[in-house]
């Protein structure tokens, strides 16, 4: 069997073959090497546009660098019945930390402290109102990698923590205080002070974030999100926070990407956006090759693979 690959060090092709001393590895240096490739391909990691999953007949698996799969051709996977795994628990933990930056920061009032600072203003401490985390109220959209990991942080603080999750017979994790499906997120948006986002996008969940649901939230609520835009609506985020109807949004990915200059998102005191950067971290990238490894042993030897996609549910 061969698998297509992008091209890697030498140290990694190495471990690569000596997880799998039977596979055979297709180094492509791009995309078009890639296409060249693929009617010799059973496996494939990273590489996965619509024309080179029709021009490898044989592919069986689709590898994907990210958590995130919104971009993958799912009607070709499922018409064929490709497996398809991500990279979910790769980016939870540096997704989850930079959810709590943002809380924290908003919490902290630390924008209102930096514009200070860039005034060179020493302002006095009795005109802004911080806040404390403990006692708050969390809620935790999907319990999957990046919202186990946030809850996991939140619980930390003292936090009272809210999550819904599809799976809920599944055990419910000692620092998650009531757990709930999906289909419960408007009886629990008006309890939370701080609303993180860590669903997936999905055919399922875009908009998922619109008028209905900023309405349903505390005036001083703050909504967080680091997987994807599309899953909050950017216009109704811009009418919610426009009317006050919530206290502020931190946004690490946005709809459209990037945020184009002038946008009103971009000036606003109660919004804090950075440029998807929230799953960047130094040992990423060592941690998506252990999983790359695992699962190659796993195909070659044909056993069960780590993080496996609902193709119906795309996440």
């Amino acid at each position: 069997m061969k698998m297509l690959i992008p091209h890697m060090t030498e140290a990694e092709l190495g471990q690569l073959r000596a997880s799998a001393p039977a596979l055979d590895f297709l180094v492509a240096r791009d995309r078009q090497e890639a296409l060249t490739l693929a009617p010799q391909a059973h496996a494939s990691f990273s590489y996965y546009h619509p024309d080179l999953v029709a021009a490898a007949p044989h592919l069986r698996w689709v590898q994907t660098r990210s958590a995130g799969v919104d971009n993958c051709p799912f009607d070709q996977f499922r018409a064929r019945n490709i497996t398809l795994t991500n990279a979910r628990d790769i980016y939870g933990i540096q997704l989850a930390d930079h959810t709590l930056a943002l809380i924290l920061a908003f919490s902290r009032q630390l924008p209102l402290l930096c514009r200070a600072q860039q005034r060179q203003e020493w302002v006095s401490r009795h005109t802004f109102p911080p806040g404390e985390l403990a006692g708050q109220t969390i809620l935790v959209v999907g319990l999957g990698g990046t919202g186990l990991e946030s809850a996991r942080r939140a619980a930390g603080f003292g936090m009272r923590v809210l999550a819904t999750r599809r799976r809920t017979s599944e055990p419910k994790p000692g620092f998650v205080d009531a757990l709930h499906p999906p289909e419960d997120l408007h009886q629990l948006l008006p309890q939370a002070d701080w609303v993180a986002v860590c669903v997936p996008l999905t055919r399922h969940t875009r908009d998922l974030f619109s008028d209905r649901e900023f309405a349903l939230m505390k005036r001083n609520a703050h909504i967080v999100c680091v997987t994807r835009g599309g899953i909050i609506n950017t216009a109704a985020l811009v009418r919610a926070l426009e009317k006050g109807r919530i206290g502020g949004a931190g946004l690490d990915v946005t709809d459209p990407e990037p945020l184009p200059a002038g946008h009103p998102l971009w000036s606003r005191p109660d919004v804090i956006i950075t440029p998807h950067a929230a799953g960047h971290s130094p040992h990423a990238d060592t941690r998506m090759h252990d999983l790359l490894c695992q699962n190659v042993r796993r195909f070659a030897r044909g056993e069960a693979l780590l993080n496996v996609v609902d193709l119906e549910l795309e996440y």
